[in-house]
C-alpha cells in the first residue's frame, strides 16, 4: 500500500485491524506483521499508522486492551474486539464489498453506456 494517510487507507486499516481482532486478541506488532504476512507483502501498515487507528478505535469503545508482562520487565498491550467493534466491522465490510464490486464493474467496462437525455 502506498505511504500516506489518505482517508481510504485509514478506513482500510481500521477494517483490517477489526477483522484480525475478531479472530483473536493481538498486540500491535502482531497486527502489523499479520497484515504484511497475510497480504503477501502487498499491504504494509507502519506503526505510525496503526497506533493512531487503534487509539481511535479504543476511544470509540470498539476495542479494549489488557496489559501482559512478558519476561521480567516488558509490558505488552493486547487489544480485544468489543461488541460495538463487531458491529462497526460489519458496516465496514458491507461498504468495502459494495465499493469493490462497483470498482470491478467499472474496470471491466469495455464501452460506455449511451448518455441519457441528449
Amino acid at each position: 500500500m502506498a505511504r500516506g494517510r489518505s482517508s481510504f487507507k485509514m478506513g482500510t486499516v481500521e477494517m483490517l485491524v477489526l477483522y484480525l481482532l475478531e479472530k483473536k486478541d493481538l498486540y500491535g506488532y502482531q497486527l502489523t506483521s499479520l497484515i504484511r504476512e497475510i497480504s503477501g507483502g502487498d499491504v504494509d501498515v507502519q506503526e505510525s499508522t496503526l497506533y493512531p487507528t487503534v487509539y481511535k478505535l479504543r476511544e470509540k469503545g470498539y476495542l479494549s486492551e489488557r496489559e501482559v508482562i512478558v519476561g521480567k520487565r516488558r509490558l505488552r498491550v493486547y487489544y480485544h474486539l468489543e461488541d460495538p467493534g463487531r458491529e462497526r466491522l460489519a458496516v465496514l465490510l458491507d461498504d468495502y464489498r459494495q465499493i469493490t464490486r462497483g470498482i470491478q464493474r467499472i474496470l471491466e467496462c469495455d464501452t460506455l453506456p449511451e448518455e441519457q437525455g441528449k
